[in-house]
């Protein structure tokens, strides 16, 4: 597929869009039992899960533990990724699904509460309580345990908690804190509306002044601060950071970004092709996170691009740009001419290539961020922002986590 977009001026002829979208509401059900239930939300993926049953009878009102007692752990809710433990009931079985095992003495009445933090949170929860003799036979799919005892006191220990990511995702837990990535930015140093630390302004070639890019506090998406880009021209200023202290990982490397789009985007006038990523090297620019956007305002393409146009690869039309944050990963290999492109965590295998001369690969001494577009002054009549969070760079693939 050849690569539809220009550098300075153009025009596309698009693919037929399609829609993307991802965003599924947990559920939650409490009765007079523990449930277990999952939650997924869309974007980068993840679950949290959680579960654990028991039943049992009336019994005496002392006596020796059961098997198995009663726990209750979370489940997880919606977006905002708080989770809520069920009241656990007499002796017996906990059976967990996936994370949420819950085993101990025999106990009657119990609460649990947790909190997913978002984005790698984990969730947990632990019930307790003294309960009256009884049994209770677990689900054979849940794993369950049967047993009887009489009163006694019981917890289920922690259950794990999941992802809760990407799309319209909850707040994300990323950051670099705990991280050993070769090179890890969260653009939580610095100031609001100067450059983050260590990075210095990428001069474009149209109107826009250096503060077209800066550290802004009003998005993020993880910490308190993100990049920002802000401008109505094209050609404008971006932001750099040397890649030199990686070593060899600049030329092979695996990375990704966290990007979101203000809603609704700009409508252009034309196809608008945008830049969210290059690498630098001396052969020149390797655009690697690269959008034209259709004249509907809503649909895009991916494309590996460098500024004569001679090169590469392009997708169909059929990403969107919304409220949401997204993440993008790509792969490059210097040595080999290879790339490979991930939107939010999914492949975009019509990017990919191998030993393609063309690319113009060069052992990378930067990496550029900050969004800009190449066609003529008045292609949007509003700007088009962007914010930015979250880079990382690694030998090893780091996924949207």
């Amino acid at each position: 597929m050849r690569t539809l977009s220009c550098r300075r001026s153009g025009s596309y002829r698009p693919e037929r869009p399609t829609s993307r979208m991802g965003t599924a509401l947990a559920a939650l059900s409490l009765v007079a039992f523990a449930a277990a239930v999952s939650a997924t939300q869309a974007g980068c993926s993840g679950t949290s899960t959680s579960g654990g049953n028991t039943s049992g009878s009336a019994g005496s009102a002392t006596g020796s533990t059961g098997p198995s007692g009663a726990g209750s752990t979370g489940v997880t809710t919606g977006e905002s990724g708080v989770v809520t433990g069920a009241a656990g009931v007499s002796t017996g079985s906990s059976a967990g699904i996936a994370s949420g095992d819950a085993t101990g003495s025999a106990g009657a009445t119990g609460a649990s509460s947790g909190a997913s933090t978002g984005i790698s949170g984990s969730a947990s929860g632990s019930g307790s309580g003294s309960g009256t003799t009884g049994s209770s036979t677990g689900a054979p799919d849940s794993g369950g345990a049967s047993g009887s005892g009489s009163a006694g006191s019981g917890s289920g220990p922690t259950g794990d908690g999941g992802t809760v990511a990407g799309g319209d995702g909850g707040t994300a837990a990323q950051g670099c804190a705990g991280t050993n990535y070769k090179l890890c930015e969260d653009f939580e140093t610095g100031t609001v509306g100067a450059l983050p630390t260590g990075w210095t302004s990428f001069k474009g070639y149209g109107a826009g002044s250096p503060t077209d890019v800066a550290l802004a506090n009003d998005q993020f998406h993880s910490g308190t601060m993100s990049l920002k880009s802000d401008s109505l021209m094209r050609g404008a200023t971006r932001a750099e950071k040397s890649l030199s202290a990686i070593g060899a990982t600049a030329a092979t490397h695996w990375g990704r970004i966290f990007y979101k789009v203000d809603s609704p985007s700009p409508k252009p006038n034309t196809y608008l092709h945008n830049t969210f990523v290059s690498l630098i090297g001396p052969s020149g620019e390797n655009r690697i996170v690269d959008t034209v956007e259709a004249t509907n305002g809503n649909t895009h393409q991916w494309l590996f691009n460098i500024p004569s146009d001679g090169c590469c690869t392009s997708s169909a039309y059929s990403w969107t740009f919304d409220a949401a944050w997204h993440c993008a990963e790509w792969y490059v290999d210097v040595a080999t001419d290879s790339y490979r492109f991930f939107s939010d965590s999914t492949e975009v295998t019509a990017l990919a290539f191998t030993g393609n001369t063309k690319s113009t690969m060069s052992d990378y001494t930067d990496v550029v961020v900050g969004a800009t577009y190449y066609q003529s002054n008045g292609a949007i009549a509003t700007p088009f922002i962007v914010w930015f969070d979250d880079l990382a760079i690694d030998d090893n693939r780091i996924n949207c986590q």
